[in-house]
């Protein structure tokens, strides 16, 4: 079904660059999707600068294809914010390339725990041996007439800077908003703090990144008393990929695929080995007692602890640490779950563990992580665990009707 699914062609909608280096790195991401839908046909266009444009790229992923009266293709903005070209330029760009087919158009990329995730791993490079206590961090972003991007960035500057416990953050935006790259900077500064961290919150190589660049130097120049570096672009990275994957899915409903569950079932041997989970609500409290049954060393991450899982903190039984999770709690964890009362936090842990390759089951999205949780009984020296495609009530009863064939 999947399969079937990913046979509606994609179509990456970018902005453009007169940047070769901006059109290599955007290219690039273009064959990292590609290899993550082997079977998706898959076109490029742009808004403007470089060829091909976005309607020239409609018409060919549509090419050959008889229009079904359902989605035919999928279009996704390669757009951090919803400014004019999200909002107009490209849907008429569709429009103009679609003919009869019908195409649908997916949310543009901000606001994903995702991007994120990318971000936070520009900051860390550019740290190097730098203390993140001792260093002050600018976050720039392009800067928008819609007060929700601007916005964005503020959320986005404080989870940075809580995560990775910088001494400051500090948003700026290169055009239209303010504080300005300078101000930003001059902000940074007057903490009394003598290294500072710029990102620029842009996707590619391009014209923001050479402003960001040139606004930067002029500054050092006034303020050598203070070091300076700049974090790379976001760039050709999985976290982006798969977020573009992630909203050409979201438009096809591609949840729930298959006949019965997505994955391969295995038994998991935890004994004496590192296991997180974030999170001490009703979730954690059902399956840390699980976790302690097979020998693992579990930790919990949460601010707050149910009386279930405080229980278990008291006697000794598993390692807490009360605080909002970050992504480098995942350390070396053979297995993660991910069940704090924060989506964004879920995610945030799942993406980081995708990128440690260490499994991790997400408790309020089952496909948004690596591994999924079934039911299980045990009865005469068996165990039977029994998990279904979304339907959790018809695995428990499946479950119950296996253990009393066992028990009789």
């Amino acid at each position: 079904m999947l399969k079937e699914l990913t046979n509606v062609p994609l179509v990456i909608a970018a902005h453009g660059t007169r940047d070769p280096e901006g059109v290599a790195v955007c290219r690039a991401l273009a064959e990292r999707v590609r290899a993550k839908l082997p079977d998706t046909k898959l076109t490029m266009g742009f808004v403007e600068l470089t060829e091909p444009s976005i309607p020239e790229a409609v018409a060919e992923a549509l090419e050959g294809l008889e229009p079904k009266g359902e989605t035919d293709a999928v279009v996704v903005p390669l757009m951090l914010a919803t400014g004019g070209h999200v909002r107009i330029d490209i849907p008429e760009a569709i429009d103009e390339g679609r003919g009869e087919a019908r195409v649908a158009y997916s949310a543009a990329l901000l606001g994903s725990p995702l991007l994120d995730s990318a971000v936070r791993n520009r900051v860390v490079e550019a740290l190097g041996e730098w203390r993140p206590q001792d260093t002050a961090c600018v976050l720039v972003g392009r800067g928008s007439p819609v007060t929700e991007s601007n916005a964005e960035r503020y959320r986005m500057a404080r989870t940075l800077m809580e995560e990775k416990e910088l001494r400051s953050i500090h948003p700026a935006f290169i055009q239209v908003s303010r504080p300005s790259v300078p101000e930003a900077l001059n902000h940074a500064k007057a903490t009394g703090v003598k290294q500072i961290v710029v990102a620029p919150h842009f996707l590619f190589p391009g014209k923001l990144r050479t402003w960001n660049l040139e606004q930067v130097a002029a500054w050092r120049e006034n303020n050598p008393d203070v070091e300076v570096r700049v974090a790379e672009v976001i760039g050709d990275c999985d976290e982006l990929a798969q977020l573009v994957v992630d909203r050409y899915l979201a438009e096809l409903d591609a949840e729930g695929f298959g006949e019965g569950a997505p994955g391969f079932m295995s038994n998991l041997i935890l004994k004496d080995r590192d296991v997180l989970v974030v999170g001490g609500g009703a979730v954690a409290a059902r399956r840390i007692p699980r976790l302690l049954d097979a020998g693992a060393k579990v930790r919990v991450v949460a601010p707050n602890l149910g009386i279930a899982v405080g229980r278990l903190a008291a006697s000794g039984a598993i390692a807490v640490e009360q605080r909002t999770a970050r992504a480098e709690d995942v350390g070396e964890a053979w297995y993660v779950l991910a069940a704090s009362n924060d989506p964004n936090i879920n995610a945030m842990i799942a993406a980081e563990a995708e990128r440690r390759h260490t499994f991790c089951c997400r408790a309020d999205d089952a496909l948004g992580g690596t591994a999924t949780t079934p039911t299980t009984a045990s009865a005469g020296g068996l165990t039977v665990a029994v998990i279904g495609d979304r339907n959790p009530r018809r695995s428990v009863r499946v479950r119950d009707e296996l253990l009393q064939v066992l028990q009789d």
